[in-house]
């Protein structure tokens, strides 16, 4: 029998990653002879170009703001700041009315099977529904690490972040939904199955999972219909530094113009997606081809190197292509991606490190120059970055071993049935 499918991916933030992780499942799922259908949360613009239909929330709705400039790290230590801060789901009429709009569209396209990355007012409204729920996640969105985004920081999240608390809504509205209490905030997003988008080698759980069913199902990253071949226009014989930065919704015109100034006059090829909101005014140098949102598949396979700003999707992307990194975070959980993912692998180096002072403030520590009140990693530290990295194979040894433990993982792996699973796991059929 075939299954009506409802999709929530997070979209404040501006991050294409979790649309993307979606789109994957969705066309498993549409492959296997689903219905499929996605919420507004997400980006729309990526969803209607899969081919995808997008439902629209009633106008009163809580929606993604417009795009503004963010600060050069966001310091997010878990997802309950995430939550509180992102989507300023610390007031409750925010909840009330995200939920409240979600519930709108599940009673309106009538769902057998709800997905969710990172959405827990639409992971609320589902159960309230009797409709069994698929989370997709990052190991550490469900942790219950203390500082699960950041678990170098000494000092409390809200230290960080000072806005007021989400969780005591979340477990009001909970409660008079008739769902029990919310003891965590990271329990909101285990699904009735819940796919963790890496290896347990790679991201380790450090318990059992809260509620239903965990599987790790190795990477999923969406690649755009009709991205770009990053490899034809760019000459061969030249070492290949492929820089990607995010989607374009957290990272400034100043730091990509520091990872331009850093490879002009260098003896590379250089490729840069630039995302879906692709800078002007930028100086490029004659050695490097702009593009905008290109999908990563194809400059994965072109690179001898890649540079990124170490978001889960991308890391893992290079990772399975067997490629090494260099990553500059412009928030905490891409730092941590660039610890664990990339150094603690040894394929590739990052290039800033923060630390918190008792006083809740960050000092970063860039790779070569040190102590740094700079907002962008120094140009020199970049470049020294990637030519390391280029000069010395063993990083690239690295990554191909793991690459060939992801795509392993990926080809074992049954994503239509494992979501499946989340109506047997509950025995509900709405």
């Amino acid at each position: 029998m075939s299954e009506r499918v409802l999709f929530f991916p997070w979209g404040w933030g501006g991050g294409a990653a979790y649309t993307g992780r979606c789109l994957v499942l969705a066309s498993a799922l549409a492959g296997a002879g689903d219905e499929v259908a996605f919420a507004d949360c997400g980006i729309t613009a990526m969803v209607r170009e899969a081919g995808f239909p997008v439902l629209a929330s009633q106008p009163e709705a809580p929606c993604l703001p417009d795009r503004h400039p963010k600060p050069s790290y966001l310091p997010f230590a878990d997802v309950e700041r995430v939550f509180a801060v992102a989507a300023m789901y610390h007031r409750s009429d925010r909840v009330r009315q995200r939920v409240a709009a979600d519930t709108r569209l599940i009673e309106t396209y009538r769902p057998t099977l709800v997905v969710i990355d990172m959405c827990p007012t639409a992971a609320l409204a589902a159960r309230a529904r009797g409709v069994p729920v698929v989370s997709l996640a990052d190991a550490d969105f469900v942790t219950e690490r203390p500082n699960g985004w950041m678990p170098w920081s000494t000092v409390a999240p809200r230290d960080l972040l000072p806005h007021p608390p989400s969780l005591p809504v979340w477990d009001g509205v909970s409660r008079e939904l008739g769902l029990g209490p919310v003891d965590r905030a990271e329990h909101l997003l285990w699904g009735d199955v819940t796919l963790v988008s890496s290896l347990p080698g790679l991201e380790p759980l450090d318990g059992p999972p809260h509620r239903g069913e965990l599987h790790y199902v190795g990477p999923m990253y969406w690649n755009p219909v009709g991205a770009a071949d990053a490899s034809a226009p760019l000459p061969a014989g030249a070492p290949r530094v492929y820089i990607t930065i995010g989607s374009g919704g957290s990272v400034g015109r100043p730091a990509m113009q520091s990872l331009l100034d850093a490879c002009a006059d260098q003896p590379w090829s250089v490729y840069v997606s630039g995302g879906l909101a692709l800078e002007s005014g930028l100086k490029v140098p004659d050695n490097v081809t702009m593009a905008g949102f290109t999908g990563l598949d194809a400059p994965l396979a072109w690179a001898d190197v890649v540079v990124s700003h170490g978001g889960s999707a991308t890391v893992l992307a290079t990772l399975t292509h067997g490629k090494p990194s260099v990553v500059m975070p412009f928030m905490s959980e891409q730092e941590m991606n660039g610890r664990q993912l990339v150094e603690g692998t040894g394929a590739g180096l990052l290039l800033r490190t923060s630390e918190t002072t008792a006083h809740g403030r960050l000092l970063f520590r860039d790779r070569y120059s040190g102590l740094s009140d700079q907002p962008c990693v120094r140009v020199e530290d970049i470049r020294r970055a990637i030519t390391e990295v280029l000069d010395d194979a063993r990083f690239t040894e690295r990554a191909a071993l793991w690459g060939r433990r992801l795509r392993a993982c990926q080809e074992s792996v049954d994503l239509a049935g494992l979501a499946h699973g989340a109506m047997a796991a509950t025995g509900v059929r709405p």
